[in-house]
């Protein structure tokens, strides 16, 4: 695995994040930004070959011609596991996401979401996932869902949030057959039983998803790209008078989100911007 840095403007940042992430083929596997200074954000692009990695480089040198990209060979380890060992728990409304050695000393009052670092995308860390957690505790607070589906789970983190909040059911999805299974021991270590099923899926087009529905929240945290184009499919898995959450897009990238589901029957409700990332949350008229 190798690593491509390089530290920008926001807006640079932020532009090259996603010009490299909805390139298809992109020779980036992951790309991440964050705040490294008042100045500046710190551009990361995870690849699995050098030449990649060159490629992903050359890509932003290109783009910003200032830019000085700088390409590292990472050991071969988890080296995703690695950097997110030791992190600190992150509290998100009455959550409260980390691993076990954080959550042995946890006081009660909060709801424990067992996640230990890995591959699989949600840690609670990020942005993304963090703004998902936050809205989807308003949510629960205002009513308890019967039935919610989570398409992108990653880690399991928000659908086992849901459940373990009072859901009576969630449905997590994902593309990535190795995400599932991570979750899939998620689950197990968050006791989730029957409450909580994991499956691999792309979209929502397939029959369970379809026969579980239609849901009370509909979450996606994944990227700006599949979220406008799965508009219509989101928007018809939602019950009336639900809620449908939606991250994984940079706060520039709100415009067109917001046109793909505008004309969906949704109406949005509230918005919540971190660390450069927007979590939307939309509402279905009860009518």
């Amino acid at each position: 695995m190798y690593r491509v840095h390089c530290l920008l403007p926001r807006a640079d940042a932020e532009r090259l994040s996603d010009l490299l992430s909805e390139m298809d083929p992109s020779p980036a596997s992951a790309v991440s930004v964050e705040e490294a200074s008042k100045i500046s954000w710190s551009l990361d692009a995870f690849c699995t070959s050098e030449e990649l990695a060159k490629e992903a480089a050359a890509i932003i040198e290109w783009e910003i011609p200032s830019a000085r990209a700088a390409v590292q060979k990472l050991d071969d380890k988890d080296w995703v596991a690695v950097s997110l060992a030791g992190l600190p728990a992150v509290h998100a409304g009455p959550f409260v996401v980390a691993g076990w050695h954080e959550l042995a000393h946890l006081e009660g009052g909060k709801i424990p979401v067992w996640i230990e670092a890995g591959p699989a995308f949600g840690t609670g860390h990020h942005g993304t996932t963090k703004g998902c957690l936050e809205a989807l505790a308003r949510e629960l607070k205002r009513k308890r869902p019967r039935r919610v589906l989570d398409v992108g789970t990653g880690s399991g983190v928000l659908a086992l949030a849901a459940v373990k909040h009072g859901a009576s059911f969630a449905l997590g999805t994902d593309m990535d057959r190795e995400s599932i299974r991570i979750a899939n021991e998620n689950a197990k270590n968050n006791s989730a039983g029957r409450r909580l099923k994991l499956m691999h899926a792309r979209g929502t087009g397939h029959r369970m998803i379809r026969a579980h529905g239609p849901y009370d929240i509909v979450l996606a945290n994944i990227l700006a790209r599949p979220l406008v184009g799965l508009a219509p499919e989101l928007a018809k898995m939602v019950a009336k008078g639900g809620r449908v959450i939606l991250s994984g897009l940079l706060t520039h990238q709100e415009p067109q989100v917001r046109a793909a589901y505008s004309g969906q029957g949704l109406t949005l409700v509230s918005r919540r911007r971190l660390n450069g990332w927007s979590t939307l949350t939309y509402a279905r008229t009860a009518h």
